[in-house]
């Protein structure tokens, strides 16, 4: 009988800490009844607690009890949904975590490991933007493949290694195009380019998959191509991607716009103006067809706009000026008037008009805008920097001397700020301004300063008055 209660009394006590574990102090006060009201409800809610404590415990348990392979895939699920939200850092971070698991899952010279390192690679490339990251992490991934000696067990698997060759030479070759080694980039691309040739081969090759690997190589091709002024075969890459994406999205898709953009831009470098405003249109035509945002008609419609101002044709003056009001209008409604990006268009139509000799509008532009300017980046902005840049080249060009050298002036002490003494652009305004400077109008008021008033004042004997009197050296003069 003592036996039994003891181990009642017991039973109680650890259901009273069980309580005191689980509920704070408010929660204790809210639900525990001191009149004995709602004994039976606050033993209920302790049991659930229980039961809420003990169903995390076990998912905690059956977390840590998982084998490396089902967290390599977890940890591969998580990465893909953080990239696809645009969630930079926790994608980073599952990426690291998919190298540590597949390398306690597999070995270090497994084909799996290399692909770790290539989605890692991929990863800082796209998220970061972090170009040397991504060129080690994919050498590291060649290592690993040209060390591994065991075959693929499977056509399934051989696949899965041929893709992930695809995307191993493709980051590392857009790698080093961003470091600027042109040429193994190209040699890296036009091996990402020949496995996906033998994948398309294989049986039940994934078509999609292909597709969307081969529109990636033939834009990063054709954008090493125009780095290096091969405009005639950078057309045919951005044709050959334009292919890809309407066989893969449709002819009218939202995807072939930026496509046609870049195919624009080369057959405008190579002096086809007129091939470059068509396929732009072709382009505009779309996104005005489509559920496109403010922006990407912002962008396509400014896009335009600079394409007819390149011809350099006067009957083109007019179109050019209609699609930059039409770009500057989409930007404003989407962004604001006081958007960095609808500054920047403002600047470009601003430029438009001076090429265009209309310096009262471009002027009264430019004033307008230089509120939003001061309070968006700052009294010492670049972008304030080039509006008195452009303020200065105006009443220059108007023959306003003195107003601009008074706005150089302006540009010139920003430029000083932030670029120093000795940057080209900082000396290319100190020039300007000094030659300024000898003009009559401006040294008429600003080119004198106090120490040249001084040089400029009599000699002080000429300025003295003389009250020696003429035939006597007496001292005194009433003797």
């Amino acid at each position: 009988m003592h036996r039994a209660v003891l181990s009642q009394n017991l039973e109680e006590d650890l259901d009273s800490e069980a309580s005191s574990r689980i509920f704070s102090a408010g929660e204790e006060t809210q639900f525990g009844d001191t009149t004995g009201r709602s004994s039976g409800g606050a033993g209920s809610l302790t049991g659930s607690a229980r039961n809420r404590q003990k169903h995390r415990n076990d998912t905690k348990e059956a977390a840590i009890m998982a084998l490396p392979e089902e967290k390599l895939a977890q940890a591969e699920q998580r990465a893909r949904a953080h990239t696809a939200s645009r969630e930079g850092a926790p994608a980073l971070q599952e990426l690291m975590r998919c190298v540590a698991l597949a390398r306690i899952s597999f070995g270090d010279l497994h084909w799996k490991m290399a692909q770790a390192h290539v989605n890692l690679a991929e990863g800082y490339l796209e998220i970061k933007g972090r170009t040397l990251q991504a060129k080690q992490h994919c050498e590291k991934a060649k290592e690993i493949m040209y060390a591994n000696t065991q075959h693929p067990v499977s056509e399934e698997e051989r696949k899965n290694i041929l893709g992930c060759l695809i995307t191993m030479f493709l980051t590392l070759g857009k790698a080093l195009m961003g470091l600027l080694n042109l040429k193994e980039a190209e040699q890296n691309l036009l091996k990402s380019e020949k496995v996906a040739a033998e994948l398309r081969q294989a049986e039940a090759a994934p078509q999609e998959v292909i597709r969307r690997a081969g529109n990636e190589i033939s834009l990063s091709l054709g954008r090493l191509y125009m780095k290096e002024n091969r405009t005639e075969e950078a057309v045919k890459c951005y044709e050959k991607a334009l292919r890809m994406v309407e066989l893969d999205k449709g002819e009218n898709s939202m995807e072939s716009v930026p496509v046609y953009r870049e195919l624009a831009a080369a057959e405008q470098a190579r002096g086809a103006h007129d091939v470059s405003i068509q396929h732009l249109l072709q382009a505009h035509s779309i996104v005005l067809t489509s559920t496109a945002s403010g922006e990407e008609e912002g962008q396509i419609t400014l896009a335009l706009a600079e394409a007819y101002t390149s011809t350099g044709r006067d009957e083109h003056h007019y179109t050019a000026d209609k699609y930059y009001k039409q770009s500057l209008q989409c930007y404003q409604t989407e962004m604001g008037k006081e958007h960095a990006s609808t500054l920047s268009v403002l600047d470009d139509y601003c430029r438009f008009l001076i090429t265009t000799r209309n310096y009262p509008v471009a002027s009264k532009l430019l004033q307008e805008s230089l509120p939003a300017k001061l309070s968006t980046f700052g009294d010492f902005g670049v972008e304030v920097e080039e509006t008195y840049h452009l303020f200065g080249g105006i009443e220059l060009a108007q023959g306003h001397q003195k107003a601009a050298y008074k706005m150089f002036k302006k540009c010139l002490g920003i430029q000083t700020f932030l670029y120093g003494s000795q940057h080209k652009k900082t000396r290319a305004t100190q020039q300007t301004v000094k030659l300024l400077s000898k003009s009559p109008e401006v040294a008429a008021t600003e080119g004198k300063t106090g120490a040249d008033h001084l040089k400029q004042r009599p000699a002080f004997c000429a300025v003295t008055p003389n009250h020696s009197i003429s035939g006597g050296t007496k001292a005194n003069i009433y003797d």
